[in-house]
């Protein structure tokens, strides 16, 4: 079963850690895109701008929303990062894979979080 922490809901500091940890080993790896991922970024507008950022952009754990594990082990970051006139959203691998992304305009503040959908700290 997963398990999904949101960081508005909290992060457990043992996830903070193992997740600075994954996200500076992804870095030096080659990103690469699902095809789910390419789909939807082939819906956006600025398709290519926004996939030429995200092949630049270095991850940074104040950008991270949600951390997903299975049996304890980090298997996919959240990211919500500002892209021009709107913010890009995508969730990544532990294999350095974008899984999918999508676009929110920048006033989206996510108020329909279901918090349900998440497991809580304790």
């Amino acid at each position: 079963m997963i398990e999904k922490y949101h960081k508005e809901i909290g992060f457990k500091a043992c996830h903070v850690k193992e997740a600075l940890l994954l996200i500076e080993a992804l870095q030096g790896q080659r990103l690469s895109f699902s095809k789910h991922s390419l789909y939807e970024l082939s819906r956006e507008t600025n398709c290519v701008e926004i996939g030429q950022f995200l092949r630049d952009y270095r991850l940074n754990f104040d950008d991270c929303f949600e951390i997903a594990l299975f049996k304890g082990i980090i298997q996919k970051l959240g990211f919500r990062v500002n892209f021009n006139e709107k913010d890009v959203i995508f969730i990544i691998s532990r294999e350095n894979t974008i899984v999918t992304l999508w676009t929110n305009n920048k006033d989206d503040k996510h108020y329909t979080l279901r918090k349900e959908n998440y497991s809580l700290i304790s």
